[in-house]
């Protein structure tokens, strides 16, 4: 198993590390449990688990729970235990299941680790995974930093695991004797991730049997890309002016570096002037901005301005709008109300809207959504 290589060559643990296992109860995750657990002394760290229950197989909860604390207490780690309902966050949210579930799960995981203490957070995360995630984000769009699949390590988190392959971990617990769960729900449904498991990947493995590990193998090559173009980035967006209009860097130093990093750059710019995330429309127009031979012009951005002035790029941002004032209303006389006009009529006409006329008052009026 790759794991050792994993943690060395992508520096991902040091002595004195405190280290939260997220523990499912899967092959992957008990996996990563048991190797960090019986690698713990040796490595200067120390281990703990954390099992989340989102409530969408009740059936199952109570024995993947057992299985954890099994686990745990033949590891001798200590285990914490969560618990919320994906469905009801889902609805509250507007969220699809599957997203709800993981957003639950990393705020237990983020809380747990504060509460214990830990600075990192690992994850079962392997070699199919980050395979996976490439082609998915290839599918529905995406920039460099999707290229990169599951990166190893990302802030507070690690994955040990994501050199090794499926059929690695899954002999590791073989020679163990390491019982796991299986979640039969990986596989179904009509979502781009289960089609992609039990569809795409058998095709691509019967072309080709080292299709995963050759994808995987891009991914990592593209994260180390995207690191460099991160780092690249953020030493120009640190050379960024604060000016009383907004905040502004020179072109030339901007156009100096590999777009990659430039992308970075702007993005990490607009979000220190007060703007939203860019999107590819937005990055193109401004790096046509700064490439044009005038010396003036502007684009319009999410929440913000960028503005050329010669050789410097400002980002200003946009005044709040506000809303438009409360407009009283009179039979037979439109109000402008920002961009509506407004008329009440005796009878609505087509696309009106009937009121009783009891529940306006004498003087009805149109105002703006209060808190």
């Amino acid at each position: 198993m790759k794991a050792d290589e994993a943690i060395l060559r992508f520096s991902l643990l040091e002595p004195g590390d405190r280290v939260l296992c997220a523990l499912s109860g899967g092959a992957d995750s008990v996996c990563l449990t048991h190797f960090l657990a019986e690698k713990a002394g040796e490595m200067g760290v120390t281990v703990a688990a954390a099992h989340f229950f989102h409530g969408l197989r009740r059936r199952d909860g109570p024995a993947e729970k057992a299985l954890c604390q099994r686990l745990c207490d033949r590891l001798s780690i200590p285990l914490f235990y969560g618990e919320g309902d994906a469905a009801v966050f889902a609805k509250a949210q507007g969220l699809g299941i599957e997203e709800a579930a993981r957003t639950l799960r990393r705020d237990f995981l983020l809380q747990t680790a504060q509460r214990w203490e830990a600075g990192k957070i690992a994850t079962g995360h392997h070699l199919e995974d980050s395979a996976e995630t490439l082609l998915f984000n290839l599918i529905r769009g995406t920039g460099g930093a999707g290229l990169a699949g599951i990166p190893p390590k990302k802030e507070q988190w690690i994955r040990p695991l994501i050199l090794t392959s499926r059929q690695e971990i899954e002999a590791y617990l073989q020679q163990r004797d390491l019982a796991w769960a299986n979640d039969p729900t990986n596989l179904m449904g009509d979502n781009v991730r289960a089609i992609l498991r039990r569809q795409v990947f058998p095709v691509l493995t019967g072309i080709n049997g080292q299709a995963a590990p050759h994808l995987a193998r891009a991914a990592l090559d593209n994260w180390q890309a995207d690191r460099k173009a991160e780092e690249q980035g953020a030493a120009l967006a640190r050379q960024a002016q604060n000016s009383r209009e907004g905040c502004w860097i020179e072109i030339p130093a901007l156009l100096d570096l590999p777009e990659a990093a430039a992308v970075r750059a702007l993005q990490q710019i607009q979000r220190a002037a007060g703007g939203r995330m860019l999107e590819r429309c937005h990055i193109q127009a401004l790096l046509h901005l700064c490439r044009k031979p005038g010396p003036s012009g502007q684009v319009d951005l999410p929440g913000s301005q960028g503005v050329r002035r010669g050789d410097r790029l400002l980002f200003t941002v946009h005044p709040p709008d506000l809303p438009p004032k409360p407009q009283t209303l009179a039979v037979g006389e439109p109000a402008v109300f920002g961009q509506w006009t407004v008329c009440l009529a005796e009878q609505p006409g087509p696309g009106g809207l009937p009121v009783e006329r009891a529940k306006c008052g004498p003087a009805p009026r149109v105002r703006s959504r209060w808190p």
